[in-house]
């Protein structure tokens, strides 16, 4: 697996018309495929989906995580996609997924994090 400084991409999909045509089962399933079709390595996927409202997904990934969560009464998906691998695309994963759901806007915030390789911030080892 190919090693890179660790991104965090924080995701807001708003005006999801297609979330509201797809179960909590279908939305799982869905979230997983892109994933994986996004170079993503799933180790194992919990989901909880809260009755009369929406749905979390988390996915553990060799690559680090991917958590998801909807709520359908409002048209929202909340991501945050967390690797530390290039073979990871996780901005062809987000771009997929707001395709699925139908977004009509997407946000995204990119988060570098330190790779606990280099020197801390404090200057020690």
């Amino acid at each position: 697996m190919a090693r890179t400084a660790p991104v965090l991409y924080s995701v807001d999909l708003s005006e999801c018309a297609g979330i509201r045509q797809l179960t909590t089962q279908e939305i799982s399933e869905e979230f997983a495929a892109v994933l994986e079709g996004a170079g993503a390595t799933i180790l194992q996927a919990v989901s909880h989906t809260f009755p009369g409202a929406g749905l979390t997904c988390a996915l553990l990934l060799t690559e680090s995580h991917a958590i998801l969560h909807t709520w359908p009464e409002t048209g929202t998906v909340n991501l945050d996609i967390f690797s530390c691998s290039t073979r990871l695309k996780s901005l062809d994963a987000i771009a997929e997924l707001g395709r699925v759901f139908g977004a009509g806007k997407v946000s995204i915030q990119e988060v570098p994090r330190a790779d606990g390789h280099g020197p801390r911030p404090d200057g020690r080892s």
